[in-house]
């Protein structure tokens, strides 16, 4: 009954750490999903900047000119 008991203890530890492992993978592609979204926003952001940033001597240049 001893060797019994001990199986279906290691059995169950076996269960609940492949339960675990896989509810620690869900919460790392939960983490990974919102930064994605961050770093999609932060490029966006970037190139506005940029893009913004190389305008305004044109467009300063440009009234010099006239």
């Amino acid at each position: 009954m001893n060797k019994l008991t001990r199986l279906i203890f290691t059995i169950a530890a076996i269960i609940v750490s492949v339960w675990l492992i896989a509810l620690l993978f869900r919460v790392a592609a939960w983490i990974i999903n919102g930064l994605l979204y961050v770093a999609a926003i932060v490029v966006i952001v970037g190139l506005v900047m940029a893009y913004i940033q190389r305008q305004k001597p044109q467009s300063s240049a440009k009234i010099d000119d006239k």
